[in-house]
């Protein structure tokens, strides 16, 4: 991974970690020293959670399309793969924090 991809990265986590913040929920960006003693993720949120961030042309565009507006989550599952959740940040933090 290039230069600039990682700095986008670690620009996508710290805004998310700001969003966070703004909304009184704790967060904090996993550092490379921490992620041996916290397991994995990029941002760790309110001491429970641990989130990968993705950002850019990494997130697919259908999965935007089939969060239409209105539904509160995506649930969605590749072939041979676990399930997986994707909701609004501002939906997740009402309802979860």
């Amino acid at each position: 991974m290039g230069k600039y991809q990682r700095d986008k990265g670690k620009r996508g986590e710290q805004e998310l970690v700001r969003l966070l913040k703004e909304k009184g929920v704790p967060a904090k960006r996993i550092s490379m020293l921490e992620a041996g003693q916290i397991d994995k993720g990029d941002v760790l949120i309110a001491e429970v959670w641990k989130a990968e961030v993705k950002i850019g042309g990494q997130v697919p565009k259908f999965i935007y399309d089939a969060k239409k507006e209105g539904e509160d989550f995506l649930i969605c599952k590749r072939d041979r793969k676990e399930w997986l959740v994707v909701m609004d940040l501002n939906w997740f933090i009402d309802k979860f924090l």
